[in-house]
């Protein structure tokens, strides 16, 4: 089965521990510092942003109403 150059070069990410970005990993980590407890990272892969939720509940309906962000939960 071959490999094509575009799935080659986009990994496929389906969940934070598939993550291999050096730098992605680094922001994470600075996003991760300014969080309060309860809250939850989230990272787009439609974008590539991280977006920081207040609780579970706000995490729950951002990947249930924006199916097409492909959200992943940071660890």
């Amino acid at each position: 089965m071959e490999t094509t150059y575009t799935e080659f070069m986009e990994a496929k990410v389906k969940s934070w521990k598939d993550m291999k970005d050096r730098n992605v990993l680094k922001a994470a980590e600075k996003f991760k510092k300014k969080m309060k407890s309860g809250n939850v990272l989230g990272y787009t892969m439609a974008h590539q942003e991280f977006t920081i939720f207040r609780n579970d509940k706000d995490w729950n309906d951002a990947v249930k109403h924006g199916k097409d962000m492909k959200w992943i939960r940071v660890e």
